[in-house]
C-alpha cells in the first residue's frame, strides 16, 4: 500500500470541515492489501470532492459518507478505484439538489430514519438536537409516540406537546393534528404565514408558506420542511397539473390534487381555514374551468357551475398555455374583483388557476 498521509485542512476541493469524514472512509480501505488496486486517503478524497464539491452541502457529504461507510461494513481485500468510485457515484446520485426543494426535504427525512435504522434514536437525537444539523433553511424535526417533540435543533421546542401551541401557527392554524394523521406514506403539511413587512393581501410575497414533508416510522413522526413563496409555489402545481390534465383528463387533474402525498392536497385543509377565519382578508382559491367558461372544480363546492368571469372577470382569458399572472388591474372597471393575484394556464380550452382574490 502507498503512503497514507492524512488530508490537512484545507486540502482537496471539500471544506476542511469534511475530511474527517472522508478519513473514516479511506481507514477502511487501509483493509486492502493489493499494493495497485489500494487506495491512498488523499486519493478517496479527491475522488469523493470530485463527485460532490460542487453540489451539495456539508450534511449531503456527511450522508454520502456514511452510506458508503455501510456499503463497506466489511471491505475486502483489493477494493479497487472503480469498486470505490461506484459506491460513491450511487450515494451521490441518491441526493437531490436544493433547487428542487420537495424532493429535497423529503430525502432529508428518509436520511433521518435511515440514520434511526442504523444508529438507534439516541444517536439520532443527539445528532438532530445540535445546531449545527440546520441545514440553511432545512432542519428534521422528530415527535414520540406520545406527541411530544423529541427532535429539534431549537431547544425550547423539545419537551413540547405537538398538539398545542407549537402545532399552531401563527394565525391560529392548528397544523400539529394534520402532522399526527401521517401514516408511513408520509404526506404534505403546508402552513401558511403572513409577512406584515411584504404588503397586504395580493402584493408580491405576502403570503408565505412552509411545506413540511412527515412520515410515521415505528410510531415516531419524522419530518422536515421548506420555506416558500406562493409566486413560486404556484407556477410549479399548476404547471404540474395542467401536465396531468393533459395526459389523463379532468379525472387524472382530480386525482393529482386530491393525492394524499401531493402538495396540493396538503393545502387543502390550510386553505379551508384561512379562508372560513378570513384571516386573509380575501380567498385563496384553485379551480378548474371547461372551454364555455363553467367551472368544474373549485375549493369552495358551491360555486362549481357557475361562470368564472361572474367571479374573476373576463381577464382569466389572457391566460396562454405557458400560464400567465392575471391581476385585478387586467378587467375591465367592474368586471372582476377588487383585488386578485391568479396564475393561471390555458389547456387546450381548459382553464386551470390558483391564487387570491378579495371582492
Amino acid at each position: 500500500m502507498t503512503d497514507r498521509a492524512c488530508p490537512t485542512r484545507g486540502s482537496g476541493a471539500l471544506h476542511w470541515q469534511w475530511v474527517g469524514l472522508l478519513l473514516i472512509l479511506s481507514a477502511l480501505l487501509a483493509a486492502c492489501a493489493d499494493s495497485e488496486a489500494g487506495l491512498t486517503s488523499a486519493e478517496v478524497e479527491e475522488m469523493v470532492a470530485a463527485q460532490t464539491a460542487d453540489a451539495l452541502t456539508e450534511a449531503d457529504v456527511e450522508d454520502v459518507v456514511r452510506r458508503a461507510l455501510a456499503e463497506m461494513a466489511q471491505p475486502a481485500p483489493g477494493l479497487t478505484r472503480s469498486e470505490v468510485e461506484e459506491i460513491v457515484e450511487a450515494a451521490v446520485a441518491g441526493v437531490p439538489s436544493e433547487s428542487a426543494p420537495a424532493e429535497y426535504t423529503q430525502h432529508l427525512v428518509a436520511e433521518a430514519i435511515s440514520r434511526y435504522e442504523a444508529e438507534g434514536l439516541d444517536a439520532t437525537l443527539a445528532h438532530y438536537n445540535r445546531a449545527e444539523s440546520v441545514d440553511g433553511q432545512w432542519y428534521v424535526f422528530i415527535i414520540d409516540e406520545d406527541d411530544m417533540v423529541i427532535g429539534h435543533p431549537d431547544p425550547e421546542r423539545r419537551g413540547l406537546d405537538l398538539k398545542g401551541w407549537v402545532g399552531t401557527d401563527v394565525n391560529g392554524y392548528v397544523f400539529g393534528s394534520e402532522m399526527l394523521a401521517a401514516d408511513e406514506e408520509g404526506r404534505w403539511v403546508p402552513y401558511v404565514y403572513l409577512n406584515p413587512a411584504s404588503g397586504s393581501l395580493g402584493d408580491r410575497d405576502a403570503l408565505e408558506l412552509k411545506n413540511a414533508w412527515v412520515i410515521r416510522h415505528d410510531g415516531l413522526l419524522f419530518g422536515s420542511g421548506w420555506y416558500v413563496n406562493s409566486e413560486e409555489l404556484l407556477p410549479e402545481l399548476m404547471l404540474e397539473a395542467a401536465g396531468h390534465f393533459r395526459e389523463g383528463g379532468l379525472e387524472a387533474i382530480l386525482e393529482f390534487y386530491t393525492d394524499p402525498q401531493g402538495l396540493s392536497a396538503g393545502l387543502i385543509p390550510t386553505v379551508e381555514y384561512y379562508n372560513s377565519t378570513d384571516t386573509l382578508k380575501g380567498y385563496f382559491s384553485g379551480f378548474i374551468v371547461s372551454g364555455d367558461g363553467k367551472i368544474l372544480a373549485h375549493f369552495d363546492p358551491a360555486l362549481i357551475g357557475s361562470d368564472i368571469e361572474d367571479l374573476l372577470g373576463p381577464a382569466v382569458w389572457a391566460a396562454t398555455a405557458e400560464g400567465a399572472w392575471i391581476t385585478a388591474a387586467d378587467s375591465p372597471d367592474g368586471q372582476g374583483p377588487e383585488t386578485m393575484r391568479v396564475f393561471v394556464i390555458n389547456a387546450d380550452g381548459t382553464l386551470i388557476g390558483g391564487g387570491w382574490y378579495r371582492n
